[in-house]
């Protein structure tokens, strides 16, 4: 008797296993599916966009990918998911003009340096406020608050090199610019919590552990 229900509960938790294994192998087959279609679709819209911009008068820097594949990678960017289902890059894409190409190109990179902080600022910084703010009983959680304010208005001084995904110009009288550029998250969020744990540790009176509970927010 002992043998047959040691027999029945092994085959149940064969059964149940066996199931989780298949919604999951499901799962990653749905994302996946999900995923091409988000992508062909993308494909279908940078079509559309290039033809736009081409119609305004936007041209490739000659030795530059096509028009349609720069816009391409950018939506594919934006759709790029790491290992654990989360956002790959921070992506920006910014338009603007000067009386020069080198002026209307610093001119739009800043434009998405600018945009590419607001980003980390909501993204990452945003959720380690949100660990101060649900902190019970932490040391300092007024200086925590304010080194973490200050970072955010210099945090693009520490991202390094970024990546160009899109280049585009057109010229009439004024140079424009449409350019669009990508940061990895997982980089960002790196040298944020570098960053951060050293001003935590000298401009904060926190505790080791509060500073580390601090920055884990994955």
């Amino acid at each position: 008797m002992k043998q047959k229900l040691s027999f029945i509960i092994t085959l149940l938790f064969c059964s149940v296993l066996l199931t989780n294994q298949g919604a999951f192998a499901q799962t990653k087959k749905q994302k996946k599916k999900t995923l091409k279609e988000m992508k062909g679709r993308s494909i279908k819209d940078a079509r559309k966009q290039a033809k736009a911009l081409e119609k305004e008068g936007y041209q490739v820097i000659p030795g530059d990918l096509p028009m349609e594949k720069q816009i391409e990678n950018s939506y594919v960017a934006r759709l790029a998911k790491d290992e654990d289902g989360h956002p790959k890059y921070f992506v920006a894409y910014q338009q603007s003009k000067g009386e020069t190409f080198a002026a209307a190109k610093q001119a739009a990179y800043q434009l998405c340096l600018t945009e590419l902080a607001t980003q980390i600022g909501s993204e990452i910084l945003g959720r380690i406020k949100s660990s101060v703010s649900n902190s019970e009983g932490m040391s300092d959680a007024t200086s925590a608050t304010q080194v973490i304010a200050s970072y955010q208005n210099n945090v693009t001084a520490r991202l390094g090199r970024t990546d160009q995904i899109v280049m585009l110009k057109k010229v009439d009288k004024l140079t424009y610019i449409t350019l669009s550029i990508k940061y990895p998250v997982a980089e960002a969020e790196r040298i944020v919590k570098e960053d951060l744990r050293k001003k935590l540790e000298t401009e904060a009176n926190l505790g080791q552990d509060e500073i580390n509970s601090l920055l884990d927010i994955r």
